[in-house]
């Protein structure tokens, strides 16, 4: 199976269509996250989602999101939290209408409430699943996730459950663990990438933690060396620690809110994960429009001109198109000289 190294360079420039709708229109929008509740079984002390408030969609508010994704020729929806998605009494049956409605549909989970119903979902639906374990022992599970050590093993047991029958049901669902590093996490790196291979996972992911700079490179490089095989990748998105510490940001607006996006589970919509709740993020509400007339207005206009950057966190998930797409939207003298 082939894992792109979360190169969002390489995807962007995939969709053609969407770069003109850039230049001359509004249906940009490839990828949104889609918040299907606020409801959490973890207290993650780094967490950007925003469980504080409980809500969660119901079937007509799925329904219409849906609607409204479809309206603007959106790709993929990855569902991811706000809180814990498999929480949601409606998870199957929104990712059954994703599906159905023709989306690529991606999973991030704490995977603590994996279960037979859900994994069948999953699998028959889902393109990728990823596990955030970020951890390869009790101890640091209870500091990077906020609960008790004894369901450290719980999870575990759950990622080998899940592998488990993926292969019994032959699925082609990429299924991953994922680890975010920083100073005090890299001592378990290793540990961490021969217990997912033990679990039968795909892959092995490292990102990192927001706004530390630790570099893994040449730990992650060994250890692609050391422990990757045909059925078992070690990942992570190496430019990032290429770039750690150096002031990327060439570009001083944000053009991937228009590419990437987030909904709520209170169906607002708002520029960027990162800033979930924020007022001078906040792009519409879909209980009064819809995703089009959102995209079409005076108000994602204003937020465009108006977000300061240099206050977002580094290594956005905007933060590549951005840099990306601030060459097209700059002037070029004599560009009819090629």
């Amino acid at each position: 199976m082939k894992h792109n190294n979360f190169n969002a360079e390489e995807k962007i420039l995939r969709y053609v269509d969407k770069l003109d709708y850039f230049l001359n229109g509004h249906k940009t929008l490839i990828v949104t996250e889609l918040d299907l509740t606020n409801k959490c079984n973890n207290a993650c002390p780094d967490c950007c989602g925003v469980n504080e408030n409980g809500k969660e969609l119901n079937k007509e508010q799925i329904d219409r999101i849906i609607a409204s994704l479809v309206d603007i020729d959106c790709k993929g929806v990855i569902l991811s939290g706000g809180g814990e998605p498999l929480l949601s009494p409606y998870f199957t049956y929104a990712v059954e209408q994703l599906r159905f409605n023709g989306f690529k549909i991606g999973l991030n989970s704490n995977g603590l409430a994996l279960n037979d119903d859900n994994i069948g979902a999953i699998l028959k639906y889902c393109e990728y699943f990823r596990v955030s374990l970020d951890a390869a022992s009790p101890e640091m599970y209870k500091k990077t996730h906020g609960v008790q050590e004894q369901l450290f093993k719980k999870v575990v047991d759950n990622c080998a459950y899940f592998a488990l029958q993926k292969r019994k049901n032959q699925a082609s669902i990429s299924f991953g663990i994922g680890f975010l590093t920083r100073e005090d996490t890299i001592a378990e790196l290793e540990d961490f990438v021969v217990l997912c291979k033990k679990t039968g996972a795909d892959f092995a992911q490292f990102r990192p933690y927001i706004g530390d700079f630790t570099d893994i490179s040449d730990k992650y490089l060994d250890l692609k060396k050391r422990h990757e095989t045909e059925n078992f990748s070690v990942l992570a998105s190496l430019q990032k620690y290429r770039e750690m510490g150096k002031n990327m940001r060439t570009y001083s607006k944000c053009h991937g809110m228009f590419f990437s996006t987030v909904i709520t589970a209170d169906m607002q919509v708002y520029s960027c994960l990162h800033h979930r709740q924020s007022p001078d993020h906040f792009l519409g509400d879909l209980n009064q429009h819809t995703l089009s007339e959102i995209f079409r207005s005076e108000r994602i206009r204003a937020v465009y001109e108006n977000i300061d950057c240099s206050k977002c966190p580094p290594f956005c998930r905007n933060d590549v198109f951005s840099r990306i797409l601030h060459t097209l939207s700059t002037d070029v003298t004599h560009k009819e000289f090629l």
